[in-house]
């Protein structure tokens, strides 16, 4: 590395890795040279050093060169997702991917916010900073702006979808209708969706080797199938875990695994394959007998099942999958309830129990 004066006055940094010249900067200052000088020397001694000019190309040319080669190595619905979030990043396409700084992402947000409900700026920051992170590791830009960006408390309203879940006793009563108007397993795979909480595609990817009966049952959730994509192996919130069976579920899912390979699945289709979504729908006549609910609020139920039941807010984030306890206070907190509330829902019944209601007592008017 040299640093020399240029006839203008100004100060010249020449950065080499061996003979190649990686970097070339001018400054007024010497100091800001020599400053220069150290942050490339160290980065280089790190193995951290990012050519300058790689962060020259737009912005837009990148994403749309990333998201394309995305596609069939996420599932198709989060790739959809993210192209649906991209479109908010119009205004800073034209821009080098090494001039977009945090503050001007800070800026977009509140921007965004201003029309947008908070949930689809976060989903927007998400999908920005897997970008850039993909730029860091390919040696494109130094430095992820969007890791210290931070999206503000949202003046629209949010639009997280409504939750239905089920009460036990109606799951009860699905399931009943269900084993008198379809295949036992089809019934079985309602009730058991709604107990264990697992996605659709996580419950027809599970296999044999999959169910642990030490030191109780429980599933081991490690991988997913969504319908028409091959099999990942990853769950939607990045990582294995561990659901525990009832006894209940553990009855309808132990006898599957008589007689069966460890790398067969727990609830095949009729031809040992995949289960489809879909299918199972129809063949489950799940529009007559669903109660008017998704498929996805079987989920639902499940957590709040096990949040009615006592089961702390960390544990039931483990057992959903959820990537933080906030995302799982945030969805179920209007089934939660708190000691407070039991309690003084309590006294005040006993106090209206000791005091029945009367009838109003008539005043009459006194005639002048």
């Amino acid at each position: 590395m040299t640093i020399s004066k240029t006839p203008s006055g100004r100060w010249r940094v020449r950065v080499k890795s061996g003979r190649a010249k990686v970097a070339d900067r001018t400054f007024d200052l010497k100091r800001d040279a020599e400053a220069w000088q150290a942050s490339q020397k160290r980065a280089l001694d790190l193995g951290e050093h990012v050519d300058p000019r790689a962060g020259k190309e737009l912005l837009g040319a990148a994403l749309d060169r990333w998201h394309a080669g995305r596609e069939g190595a996420i599932a198709s619905s989060t790739f959809t997702n993210e192209g649906y979030a991209l479109k908010h990043a119009q205004t800073i396409r034209s821009r080098p991917m090494s001039a977009v700084t945090t503050n001007d992402l800070n800026s977009l947000y509140t921007t965004m916010l201003r029309t947008l409900g908070r949930d689809t700026v976060v989903r927007f920051r998400q999908t920005l900073s897997a970008f850039f992170s993909w730029a860091v590791d390919h040696k494109v830009i130094a430095k992820n702006p969007v890791t210290a960006s931070k999206v503000p408390t949202g003046t629209a309203q949010s639009q997280r979808r409504e939750i239905f879940p089920f009460t036990l006793e109606e799951l009860r009563a699905v399931h009943a209708r269900l084993v008198g108007t379809t295949t036992k397993a089809n019934a079985d795979i309602a009730l058991v969706l709604g107990l264990t909480g697992l996605r659709w595609g996580e419950l027809v990817s599970l296999r044999v080797r999959d169910v642990q009966q030490l030191p109780y049952p429980a599933l081991r959730v490690s991988r997913s199938k969504p319908d028409g994509e091959p099999v990942r192996n990853i769950t939607k919130g990045g990582k294995p875990r561990t659901v525990p069976l009832t006894d209940d579920a553990a009855a309808i899912i132990l006898p599957l695994l008589t007689a069966r390979k460890p790398d067969d699945l727990v609830f095949a289709s009729a031809t040992g394959s995949f289960r489809s979504g879909n299918n199972w729908k129809r063949d489950a006549h799940w529009t007559q007998h669903g109660m008017g609910r998704r498929v996805q609020d079987l989920r639902h139920t499940a957590a709040t099942l096990w949040l009615q039941s006592g089961v702390d807010l960390k544990t039931v984030q483990a057992w959903l999958g959820h990537s933080t306890a906030k995302l799982t206070a945030d969805t179920y907190s209007h089934y939660m309830g708190s000691d407070a509330d039991t309690a003084a829902i309590a006294r005040m019944n006993a106090v209206l129990s000791a005091a029945p209601l009367r009838p109003p007592r008539t005043i009459k008017r006194q005639s002048r």
